[in-house]
């Protein structure tokens, strides 16, 4: 085996350990990201377009610590400076979540549904699904480069 076959086999590896961390991590993150949007719906009368910022922000800053700790705990980086650069990928990641997320209230009345604080859930599932693709690579290449 070849130097780099070993480094292509550790490559394999870490991707086998990362991304399920990464998906359980983001499901945590789903959890309270959909749970407050929800609360400050439902309990507060807050607008769904308002509602969603605060608890996207509380949801990135938990993710960045479990991030930190599990799925790339390998980085040499910093703290502050991985935590300014994951902010950074989450500002592209919330540009796709949120678009989407805006995009399934608008569209919402074309299917028969109301935008109403029990479907948000499962419109911020849609824009989390979609901005998972684009955190994972950013977060696993900028963020916590090793």
């Amino acid at each position: 085996m070849s130097v780099g076959d070993a480094a292509s086999v550790d490559e394999i590896r870490t991707l086998k350990r990362q991304i399920p961390r990464f998906v359980a991590i983001g499901l945590f993150g789903y959890v309270v990201d959909a749970s407050v949007t929800y609360w400050l719906a439902q309990k507060f009368g807050v607008g769904p377009l308002l509602a969603r910022p605060p608890a996207f922000a509380l949801a990135t800053v938990l993710n960045f610590i479990l991030n930190r700790i599990l799925t790339f705990a390998d980085t040499r980086t910093s703290v502050l400076s991985a935590f300014a650069r994951y902010v950074m990928v989450c500002a592209a990641g919330l540009a796709v979540n949120y678009s989407v997320y805006a995009l399934c209230i608008v569209m919402a009345p074309l299917a028969g549904l109301s935008a109403t604080p029990a479907i948000l859930p499962l419109f911020v599932a849609c824009g989390s699904g979609a901005a998972m693709f684009v955190t994972f690579l950013g977060f696993r290449f900028f963020a916590f480069r090793v």
